[in-house]
């Protein structure tokens, strides 16, 4: 939806639409640099209509995940034409989001597509945004290629990947590590997020030499009482306790 700002508060802003309706901008659903002035244009998506005294109250965001792929819905017209689909969005609003698209169409590229020319379709999806980084991934339907494309701008060297959990150890050149994890642990959250498996990135020199089965007194740090204690659930070696959902392992 469309307005034009009436009223700015701090903790909320007013919005006037076509046709007399108001909707509500509450600071929880602002980007975190969301700027406006009174009488400029926003843009946001519906997420509640909540009844008041007043009457209704049209609760709109900006930092929902929906609206970053109502936008690409908007921008793209292989979208809206169902050529390309929008598989999953993750996002962290205001600093970086992945979306992970297909084309039922061999011969259209979705990520190409929804780049545009010379980066014209994104671009216009950026400004709206503030300059929010968007990472546009090619669905797969083979975990280890979507999990890789996921972890951009890093390039795992190796995945180990349990899909009945979903788990996947995936293993990084040293220096690379720190551009997998980002800022905040932001991009392995939402590669995590937009793939629905949990990813714990490691690093080559740390996980060299971790692949034979090690008893847990053979392993530095681990307590005589939690050696009796697992030993008790069958947990004898690091691969039992890897292989023991973290449910079970909080429970002991």
């Amino acid at each position: 939806v469309v307005g034009s700002v009436h009223q700015i508060q701090r903790d909320q802003i007013f919005i006037n639409a076509a046709g007399g309706a108001e909707f509500v901008l509450p600071k929880s659903q602002q980007l975190p640099n969301d700027r406006f002035r009174r009488g400029e244009t926003l843009r946001g998506i519906i997420i509640n209509v909540e009844l008041s005294s007043r009457g209704p109250e049209i609760i709109i965001s900006r930092s929902d995940d929906l609206f970053l792929k109502r936008l690409f819905e908007k921008e793209i017209p292989e979208i809206e034409d169902e050529i390309i689909e929008v598989k999953s969005v993750k996002r962290t609003p205001g600093d970086r989001s992945k979306i992970v698209v297909f084309s039922s169409d061999r011969r259209i590229d979705a990520v190409g597509a929804c780049v545009g020319m010379r980066g014209s379709r994104i671009q216009s999806i950026v400004r709206e945004l503030n300059g929010e980084k968007i990472d546009i991934i090619n669905w797969s339907d083979k975990p280890e290629i979507l999990i890789s494309r996921a972890l951009a701008p890093a390039k795992p060297i190796n995945l180990y990947i349990d899909e009945d959990r979903p788990y996947v150890v995936a293993v990084f050149e040293d220096e690379e590590l720190p551009i997998a994890i980002g800022r905040n642990g932001q991009n392995i959250k939402l590669a995590s997020s937009v793939t629905d498996y949990t990813i714990d990135a490691v690093k080559k020199s740390e996980y060299e030499g971790t692949s034979e089965a090690l008893y847990l007194d053979e392993i530095e740090g681990i307590s005589s009482r939690h050696i009796e204690t697992l030993g008790k659930s069958e947990i004898h070696t690091n691969e039992d306790f890897l292989n023991t959902e973290r449910e079970d392992i909080l429970n002991l």
